[in-house]
C-alpha cells in the first residue's frame, strides 16, 4: 500500500512539472481578421445615451449619436446631436456636431472604442443665441464631445482579441485585421 502512494504521490508530481500540449492551447485559434458591422456599433451607442458632462454653469447633454465608414480616409465618421445649457442660455441651445475618429481595441477589457476623435465642426440650430457663448464655453464644448464619445462602447467581444494591426472601412462593415 505504502509503494502504491509513493508511485502515485510521484507521478502527481512529475506530471505537474511537465506541461503537456494540447489542441486547444493560446496559439491554436488566433483570430487574424474579424468584422464589425456599424448598425450594430449604432445599436450599442444607443443604450448608453444620453451622456453628461457638466463644469460650473455649463452642461453638455449628447442625446443622439450615429457613426458612419469613411471609406476615402479609412475613418469613422460621427454624427452627434447635443443640447448645451448655461447661465447666458438657461433654455439650451442644441447643435449637430460632425467628428472623425479611429477605432481601438482594449485586450484587457475586451471592448471596442473610439480613438483620436477630432471636432470637424458643429453647426448651432439657434444662430441668435450663438453669441452668448464665450472661448472658454466653446473649449468646453469641443472638450466634452471628444471624451464622452471616447468613452463609448462600441462593441464588446467574447474573446480576447490582439491589438487592432489596420481596419478598412467596407460599406457598412468594418474590416478589422489584427496583429
Amino acid at each position: 500500500m505504502r509503494k502504491v502512494f509513493i508511485i502515485l504521490l510521484s507521478a502527481i508530481l512529475f506530471t505537474g512539472c511537465i506541461k503537456v500540449p494540447t489542441i486547444f492551447g493560446n496559439k491554436t485559434f488566433v483570430v487574424h481578421q474579424g468584422y464589425l458591422s456599424i448598425g450594430k456599433i449604432n445599436q450599442n451607442i444607443a443604450k448608453q445615451l444620453p451622456l453628461k458632462d457638466e463644469v460650473g454653469s455649463n452642461k453638455i447633454e449628447i442625446v443622439s449619436v450615429n457613426v458612419y465608414g469613411n471609406p476615402k480616409k479609412n475613418n469613422l465618421l460621427i454624427e452627434a446631436d447635443f443640447v448645451f445649457t448655461s447661465f447666458q442660455i438657461p433654455e439650451g441651445l442644441p447643435a449637430t456636431a460632425k467628428l472623425s475618429a479611429d477605432l481601438k481595441y482594449e485586450p484587457q477589457t475586451r471592448e471596442f472604442r473610439f480613438k483620436n476623435v477630432s471636432l470637424n465642426n458643429i453647426d448651432f440650430l439657434k444662430e441668435e443665441l450663438v453669441e452668448y457663448i464665450s472661448k472658454p464655453q466653446k473649449k468646453f464644448i469641443e472638450d466634452a464631445l471628444a471624451i464622452k464619445i471616447s468613452e463609448l462602447i462600441l462593441h464588446k467581444s467574447k474573446k480576447r482579441l490582439n491589438p487592432i494591426k489596420n481596419y478598412q472601412v467596407e460599406n457598412s462593415k468594418i474590416k478589422i485585421i489584427f496583429k
